[in-house]
């Protein structure tokens, strides 16, 4: 990934306006917190993927967020159905491990919530430029101040995971154990005694992160603050300038029929 999440392009997920986008996002986040319903959970993933790939979005972004949210999904699938022992069509027990249809499939659903909620937030976030975003959030009634933190913050999570992946690899050249080996050569077998090994490792990582986070952060204050940021007194203006065409008319309205669509189906069944 490059240091930042928007992709430039010109598809039609780029040229609408990120209030729409803004609308669609939401639409999806709720929709897919509130139904508990496998078969739709797995269509709105479905149609997330064809939005992002008819938008001409590469295929190593939509791998890499699935990397990102390979481990939660599998932790989630996996003790789900160790702390939920419902269901009435028992399929195996074990005592502390019962799994039964219904625990199964909740585990399934949780398991694809979580990316449908990751793409449902990324369909915005990869078509929309950090200016735009700004812009958006401003026109939707969100303070300058608090739009401009959140579009900083989005804009260098990818940066933060490079400076963490650059310092790892720079401190096990140094000769740090990031796996855990020198604990098992030492004669360590309880799996929670590693864990801890391996945690206490990353504490020289976390601090090197830590402080070229700090030296990052000073600088972009220094500079938002060079160029008059909060100066009392002062009217905004604003190079970016926001107007719905016919077809962010027409993509508004679809979103709307959809999502009472899928309202109403949600709530006969």
């Amino acid at each position: 990934m490059d240091a930042d999440l928007y992709v430039p392009g010109d598809g039609w997920l780029h040229r609408t306006d990120p209030r729409v986008k803004f609308l669609m996002s939401l639409a999806l986040l709720v929709l897919c917190l509130v139904w508990r319903s496998w078969p739709f959970i797995l269509g709105v993933l479905a149609l997330e993927h064809i939005m992002l790939l008819t938008d001409h979005i590469p295929w190593k972004n939509i791998v890499w967020v699935w990397r990102i949210l390979a481990v939660i999904i599998a932790l989630i699938v996996v003790l789900w159905p160790i702390f939920d022992r419902s269901g009435t069509h028992a399929i195996a027990d074990w005592g502390w491990l019962r799994l039964t249809r219904e625990n199964l499939v909740m585990a399934a659903v949780m398991g694809l919530r979580i990316p449908a909620l990751g793409f449902a937030c990324f369909l915005t976030l990869f078509t929309t430029s950090q200016a735009k975003l700004i812009r958006g959030a401003v026109a939707v009634g969100m303070p300058y101040s608090a739009g401009l933190t959140l579009a900083t913050a989005l804009r260098y999570i990818p940066v933060f995971a490079r400076i963490v992946t650059q310092v790892r690899d720079a401190q096990r050249a140094r000769g740090l154990d990031l796996s855990g080996e020198g604990a098992r050569m030492r004669g360590i077998r309880n799996p929670f005694t590693l864990m801890l090994a391996r945690a206490r490792a990353w504490i020289p990582v976390i601090v090197a992160v830590l402080i070229r986070a700090f030296r990052m952060s000073r600088s972009v204050g220094w500079a938002m603050e060079s160029r008059g940021l909060g100066l009392p007194g002062v009217k905004r203006s604003y190079r970016v300038r926001l107007a719905m065409r016919p077809a962010d008319w027409g993509i508004l309205a679809v979103t709307v029929a959809l999502t009472a669509i899928a309202v109403v189906i949600m709530m006969l069944s």
